[in-house]
């Protein structure tokens, strides 16, 4: 099934080009890099008109977008602003009365990085002094101000929006396992780690990092999820039941492997139109809005969730190829969206 590499230009190992590159060649647009071996930019040709981009950044994304999305804390003072739903948070720069003062507050907090991107250098789920220390330790190694945020309880989800209109929505939770009354924990793992693997027109695919089950401190980490469960490696759960694979609690999440699920005909319109407002009032043609809360079926409200991040360069893969739900054709809206006159 898969399209052998060589259809691609040399050095393209970006998955969001290619993904690019082979919806625009199915679409008629000449598609190529702009410069020979760079995958910075890809150059778009349809008739008379020709488009630069970069992977989801469009030729329409104003600089002063991209900085404002980049600033969690200048990109939450402008959704508030719009009377958004946004955790309470506070900015520090390093371990002190402030930062204890509000872990006291909130009793759980997530501590990230101000301005890095991903997950990188970013603890879930922090609730006394030695773990925000050391979660403040590990959020200096990627930026010198760190955001402290109330830790929402609920569930994560990726609304991607392109020209002011809800494109997909990904439901994502940490990977985790269910039982079919004969496999034990360990084989059904295994099972996993076989499976994250997808051939696709675009070359192999990666659903989800594999569950290490080698790596002595990533393998202590999950017996002691296990543990927290009543089970272990070696023990046969029952048919149907959830396995969770990761703790939460004092995490990094940059080590977490998540699934991510298309559940885009779950939004609530209320919930639509708030992201849509919110990439519209950060100027972000192209939008990855991450929002945890109980259900993204319920209006969303602070009582029970809220905005967490806008990103400018919004990953559409995971909605082309979700571990579960439909497929969503979202590189072709992109496409449409920025060959537009």
């Amino acid at each position: 099934m898969g399209t052998s590499y060589s259809v691609f230009p040399k050095g393209m190992e970006n998955l969001q080009n290619r993904l690019i590159l082979h919806k625009a060649r199915e679409m008629g647009i000449d598609c190529e890099p702009l410069v020979d071996g760079c995958e910075d930019f890809l150059k778009l040709s349809l008739e008379h008109q020709q488009r630069i981009i970069n992977k989801t950044r469009t030729h329409r994304l104003p600089l002063i977008a991209g900085l404002l999305a980049k600033n969690k804390q200048a990109c939450n003072l402008l959704l508030q602003e719009q009377g958004m739903p946004v955790p309470p948070y506070i900015v520090v720069t390093a371990m002190g009365q402030e930062a204890q003062a509000f872990l006291l507050q909130h009793g759980s907090i997530v501590v990230k990085p101000l301005d890095a991107s991903s997950s990188k250098g970013v603890t879930l789920d922090v609730r006394t002094d030695a773990e925000l220390n050391q979660a403040i330790q590990l959020a200096t190694g990627f930026g010198s101000d760190i955001l402290l945020q109330q830790y929402v309880v609920g569930t994560d989800y990726r609304v991607l929006i392109i020209n002011e209109q809800v494109a997909a929505v990904n439901q994502y939770r940490p990977v985790y396992v269910i039982g079919n009354g004969s496999s034990t924990v360990r084989e059904l793992i295994e099972l996993l780690n076989r499976s994250r693997i997808m051939e696709t027109e675009i070359g192999e695919y990666e659903a989800f990092p594999e569950i290490e089950l080698h790596n002595e401190l990533e393998n202590e980490r999950l017996l002691n999820a296990l543990r927290k469960q009543g089970t272990s490696l070696s023990d046969v759960p029952p048919g149907g039941k959830e396995i969770e694979l990761y703790d939460l609690r004092n995490s990094a999440a940059g080590r977490i492997s998540e699934y991510y699920r298309d559940c885009t005909e779950h939004i609530h319109p209320d919930n639509a139109r708030m992201m849509v407002q919110a990439a519209r009032a950060l100027q972000i043609d192209v939008a990855g809005i991450d929002v945890r809360c109980k259900d993204i079926r319920v209006p969303v409200t602070s009582a029970q969730g809220g905005i967490l991040e806008v990103n400018a360069l919004p990953d559409l893969t995971h909605h082309v190829y979700p571990h579960g739900g439909t497929t969503r054709d979202v590189v072709r809206q992109y496409l449409e969206y920025v060959c537009q006159s």
